[in-house]
């Protein structure tokens, strides 16, 4: 299932054949909740899917939406954001994102944690109720360690969760830098990046990236 961002699509490919058929998507930019190529979305830059494969959820980037995808009708509501690019805490469309980029979804299916790359924050999204809270960032471009709102991000682009639920890896693209989140607490860590760009390979803060843009876990967390 793909995000096709410049088509304003959700896109199916059968990895058998390669064959690719769309989902949902008018391919106009809109922001309407609907069924197939009636129902609108903007940009749609990053996507996750259920435990059971039944349902799609996607970062709508630039209607600043978190959107849901039912997999066998092409069914397309929102579940938060009000669509303008702020930055509030709140349920539904009383929450707010700016320039959300990537999400994963806990093993569960419960919560989505969202990238939101605009306001320099890690969001929680509750599935059931769209209750939007912050995790981690102080909502100012920065590069500090800390916990909650002490912690900076500069443009985080990409996200994963590990297997047990507990922490959250983003690609955070302008620090250069991979970053660990816990779950239960908000503290974020740095595991990789010097802070400046570069190529290296290393450990730690001896490697360097050049604006690293998504991330990806192995299944067993290493």
């Amino acid at each position: 299932f793909v995000a096709d961002y410049s088509n304003h699509k959700i896109r199916r490919v059968e990895v058998a054949t390669g064959e690719v058929t769309t989902l949902a998507g008018s391919g106009d930019e809109g922001d309407a909740d609907g069924v197939g190529d009636a129902a609108q979305v903007c940009g749609p830059a990053g996507i996750a899917i259920s435990p059971d494969g039944g349902v799609l959820f996607v970062v709508d980037q630039d209607n600043h939406k978190i959107r849901r995808v039912e997999v066998t009708t092409g069914e397309v509501t929102s579940i938060a954001g009000s669509g303008e690019p702020r930055d509030a805490d709140g349920v539904g469309d009383a929450a707010e994102f700016c320039g959300p980029r990537a999400l994963a979804l806990s093993p569960g299916g419960g919560a989505l944690f969202v990238v939101d790359q605009g306001n320099q924050k890690i969001r929680r999204v509750e599935v059931s109720t769209g209750e939007v809270t912050t995790v981690a960032g102080s909502g100012t471009r920065g590069s500090a360690d800390g916990v909650g709102d002490a912690a900076e991000f500069n443009n985080p682009s990409g996200i994963a969760i590990s297997p047990d639920g507990g922490a959250l890896f983003v690609a955070d693209c302008s620090n250069v830098k991979i970053r660990r989140v816990e779950v239960a607490t908000g503290e974020v860590t740095t595991i990789a990046g010097s802070s400046t760009t570069g190529i290296a390979d290393g450990v730690g803060d001896a490697a360097e990236f050049d604006c690293p843009f998504e991330v990806v876990i192995s299944p067993d967390g290493s």
